[in-house]
């Protein structure tokens, strides 16, 4: 036999000095054994238990997770909805003051703060309002209407050929 072999060191075996448990059951006796049994199921099942609540647990918080998530997503679509209709009843609202049609609001005022959407209205007003204005004084005047057209040509064609002649 060779000198490194366990019967020829003094050191002693592996197994005895890392507490095997079969070598431990048995210096227990019967009694020891079967508590020793009975400790290590009791053991495996809580850990089984403790396991699956933490899964119940961990499924829980994801769902809550979510339920949060959808609220602050639904509370961030209500804020910007709220924020375009507010600033949709300012442009029409600025627009009426200023005389504007919906239509020329919806191209041309696109501020979002009241002081934007007023400067924007009143350069709008002022490029829309440059035509000259009609002279009411001009074209006939005292002439009536009868309600009849055919009346009112002959009534225009006399007063002409009157006026030439």
């Amino acid at each position: 036999m060779s000198e490194n072999t366990p019967e020829s060191t003094n050191e002693p075996d592996v197994a005895q000095t890392q507490g095997d448990p079969a070598g431990d059951d048995q210096q227990l006796g019967e009694s020891g054994v079967k508590a020793l049994k009975a400790e290590r199921e009791a053991r495996s099942a809580a850990e089984k238990s403790a396991a699956a609540l933490q899964k119940q647990l961990d499924e829980i918080a994801a769902a809550n997770l979510s339920d949060l998530e959808r609220a602050q997503k639904a509370a961030q679509d209500a804020e910007a909805a709220a924020a375009a209709a507010t600033a949709e009843a300012l442009r029409l609202r600025v627009a009426a003051k200023h005389g504007i049609s919906d239509e020329d609001a919806d191209l041309f005022l696109t501020g979002a703060d009241l002081e934007t959407v007023e400067r924007q209205a009143k350069a709008l007003a002022a490029r829309t309002s440059t035509g000259p204005k009609p002279d009411l004084s001009q074209g006939s005047r005292g002439t009536t209407s009868s309600g009849n057209p055919e009346q009112d040509f002959a009534n225009f064609l006399g007063a002409q050929m009157s006026t030439r002649g």
